[in-house]
């Protein structure tokens, strides 16, 4: 992190009000890389944005990514080593190049929390875990969200040929899920929907292994560093899991999935599974 006094002239616009801040950095949100800017020039530090908040790993809920995406400022908390900071993520252009710029201020003295709970006493890094978290998951079934895939998919690409050598993207959808809502009704469709999301949880126990729910009865789960027999081991497996789910209703899923290569996007890589996975649809449709 820079001092802001030392902030180029060229940033402070975008510092709505530069004296409640005490830092500031520029994100490169695809390299998760951290700049400096002076005299016109991007200077690169070679410093991870994630290392200073001794993490090892792109924060699951990467505020500078999220702002980018969300073309909009982004706020979080982080706690490090007794202190608490408040970053103010909004993304820029800056010698024709998309970054984000955070501002950053040290907040420990100024910030009271309290919790009818904890007697009014709360763990500040406990609750800054369970907001950041909020964010990730999804509520009915405790599955990654859609959110935290677009920032681990980007992760992994990242990564992938460096860290990883393969990456598979399964793609599932819940059949005849609007059957069952018309006839059982949403509680019991809900009910369907974890059902699937379990099972999902006990086959996919594996730290290689991330299942996220994208939305009503469609699934993500991202297979790194795994073979393609790995792949297909696993997902019938899930099948056969399913198969065995007793039930008033028939409960099934399509699924098939895409391997990344490189220099692929994100869009085709979901696009392929997603092709796979209706091809797979279409033909158990059309033997029932």
């Amino acid at each position: 992190m820079f001092d802001i006094l030392e902030i180029d002239k060229d940033l402070k616009k975008y510092a709505d009000n530069l004296k409640i801040f005490d830092f500031y950095r520029l994100i490169d949100i695809n390299k998760f890389k951290v700049y400096d800017y002076h005299d016109k020039e991007l200077i690169d530090t070679d410093i991870n944005c994630y290392d200073i908040w001794e993490k090892g790993n792109p924060c699951k809920n990467c505020s500078s990514r999220n702002a980018c995406e969300n073309n909009g400022e982004i706020i979080k908390l982080e706690y490090l080593n007794g202190k608490i900071y408040l970053i103010n993520s909004e993304p820029i252009t800056i010698n024709n190049k998309k970054m984000v710029i955070e501002f950053i201020k040290d907040i420990t003295n100024n910030l009271l929390v309290s919790d009818k709970s904890c007697n009014n006493n709360l763990d500040i890094s406990d609750l800054i875990e369970q907001m950041n978290e909020l964010v990730l998951f999804d509520s009915l079934t405790g599955l990654y969200n859609r959110r935290s895939f677009d920032q681990e998919i980007n992760k992994y690409m990242i990564e992938y040929d460096k860290e990883i050598k393969s990456l598979y993207l399964a793609v599932f959808d819940i059949d005849f899920l609007k059957d069952i809502n018309d006839t059982y009704g949403h509680v019991v469709g809900d009910n369907a929907i974890k059902c699937i999301s379990e099972a999902m949880k006990e086959v996919f126990h594996s730290e290689k292994i991330k299942t996220f729910r994208i939305g009503g009865d469609e699934f993500y789960t991202l297979f790194i560093d795994l073979t393609a027999k790995e792949v297909n081991e696993y997902l019938e497996k899930l099948n056969k899991y399913i198969e065995n789910i007793k039930t008033e209703y028939k409960l099934s899923v399509s699924m098939e999935y895409s391997e990344y290569q490189s220099e692929m996007n994100i869009n085709k890589f979901i696009e392929i599974a997603d092709k796979n996975m209706y091809k797979m649809k279409s033909i158990k449709k059309s033997l029932i």
